[in-house]
């Protein structure tokens, strides 16, 4: 007898029918007999092996014995403090992000610290010191030491972000030299990070990073009219022309470096997007630009959780919506040629990665405890300026780890985890749930444990279900695009 611990989710191309399966992540395609046998099971059903057998569906049946197919059920786990220390002990902390200052010289208007956010804080005068630095590099560095004796090749980052970061250059040069002073010896492979809006980089302080193993990730929202809508001074007045001569002295300066024959880290350009985004005006103004097309890293929206930065969509957002939409169907389209790969801006591949390559990732890659989430601190641990520790530097103040003088707090961990873990009970019987982006920031509150947002698994599931769809309709014809997008 098969028992189904999980529903199977179904869906389809033009060409064929597939089938998701929950526990082990595996997509099979299917006949039609086969896609109305499935329709009708949900979790829980029986079936003798006998009715597979009498029904022409034997082929069906020897696919879930071989890989094992509905069969894994998963509950929610309890965790203890003994869990955590465990996985620190074991792991370590990949990646220290130091929040070196709350203040900012400009005034993006999707920025999380801007009004339009709740729970999060707000700008502030605030500037980490370098004890503050470098006791977080301390603690860091000595649960890492510990940690890589059970992985010697361990590779570590360090991070500096804000506001904007730039502001508070004396502190991240003089936390670079500590750590270079004091922990190269231990560590083979130690990188840095700079997540900036441009404004402030100069000859000197790009030589310094490039010298220095930095990874320089750089906001543009492409041309000057997207860019400048959102991206804005104090005064309220764009930044284009500013960043956009920042960045071609960066990329001047990094040429010249691969030219003698050095190896710094490469740069990276983010780009953020909204309502309003003209996504053929973007794809243009990439394709004049090629040298900044090739650095962009991501492509994201402007997030809609805990936010009143969408509140009143007004009929220009619409139509521009139904643009995004007509470029996006036709960049599916385009994505089906060979000639893809070779003719389409880097801009338009990462439009495609992120929202139809990235989701499916979590199908292989993914194997945490709650899928979309992390172990809090351990990971990723984030140092705001008065030294308390952080899940991540995503995640509003209310839910400290820990600080530099007492180290992480393993009881509070534990208590956020299975927090988090309750707020997520109804989803046990959830045919997606080993493959879910939720994480503590989308089910933040104002400190008060975890919430799932109303309509959050609605609109995932209709995502996944479109990206599941679109990923196997381009595969079918053009099978290679995936390995050559994602190199």
């Amino acid at each position: 007898m098969i028992t189904f611990l999980s529903k199977p989710l179904l869906f389809k191309t033009e060409s064929a029918h597939y089938c998701f399966d929950n526990s082990t992540r595996i997509v099979i395609p299917l006949q039609q007999k086969e896609q109305d046998f499935l329709q009708r099971m949900d979790c829980g059903s029986q079936v003798e092996n006998s009715y597979f057998l009498h029904n022409n569906l034997k082929s069906l049946l020897a696919k879930i014995k071989k890989y094992n197919l509905f069969q894994t059920d998963f509950h929610m786990p309890y965790i203890d403090k003994a869990y955590i220390e465990n996985k620190l002990e074991t792991e370590g902390i990949a990646h220290l992000c130091l929040i070196v200052t709350d203040s900012c010289n400009l005034r993006c208007k999707y920025c999380i610290y801007s009004d339009h956010y709740l729970f999060t804080k707000g700008y502030s005068n605030k500037f980490m010191d370098s004890s503050t630095a470098f006791k977080a590099v301390d603690y860091f560095m000595h649960v890492n030491l510990k940690s890589i004796q059970n992985n010697p090749n361990l590779s570590i980052s360090l991070g500096f972000y804000g506001g904007e970061p730039l502001l508070n250059w004396e502190l991240m040069k003089g936390t670079v030299e500590y750590v270079r002073n004091k922990y190269t010896e231990f560590f083979k492979n130690i990188s840095f990070s700079l997540t900036t809006n441009a404004s402030l980089l100069t000859e000197s302080k790009i030589r310094y990073m490039l010298e220095n193993n930095f990874s320089i990730s750089v906001s543009l929202d492409g041309d000057r009219e997207n860019h400048d809508r959102n991206r804005v001074t104090l005064n309220n007045k764009g930044t284009f022309d500013l960043v956009f001569k920042k960045l071609n002295l960066l990329e001047k300066m990094y040429r010249e470096y691969l030219d003698k024959g050095d190896t710094p880290l490469p740069y990276g350009i983010l780009v953020t997007f909204d309502n309003l985004t003209h996504f053929k005006q973007l794809d243009d103004f990439f394709e004049k630009n090629k040298e900044m097309d090739i650095r962009i890293q991501r492509v994201n929206r402007v997030s809609d959780l805990n936010t009143e930065y969408y509140n009143g969509v007004s009929q220009s957002d619409q139509s521009h919506l139904k643009e995004r939409e007509r470029f996006i169907r036709d960049l599916i389209e385009a994505s089906k040629c060979e000639r893809f790969e070779s003719e389409a801006t880097n801009f338009s591949k990462t439009i495609l990665k992120s929202i139809i390559f990235e989701p499916m990732m979590n199908l292989a890659y993914n194997d945490n405890l709650m899928r979309g989430g992390c172990i809090p601190g351990i990971h990723k641990l984030a140092v705001d300026s008065d030294g308390k520790f952080h899940m991540c530097e995503k995640i509003n103040p209310h839910y400290p780890v820990g600080d530099v003088n007492t180290g992480l707090d393993f009881s509070m961990q534990a208590k956020y985890m299975n927090q988090f873990f309750e707020s997520l009970s109804e989803c046990n019987n959830c045919n997606l749930k080993n493959i879910c982006n939720l994480c503590y920031v989308t089910t933040e509150t104002d400190g008060n444990g975890f919430k799932l947002k109303e309509n959050f698994c609605r609109k995932f599931r209709e995502g996944i279900l479109n990206s599941l769809s679109t990923y196997y309709s381009i595969m079918e014809t053009n099978p290679n695009l995936f390995m050559e997008i994602r190199e």
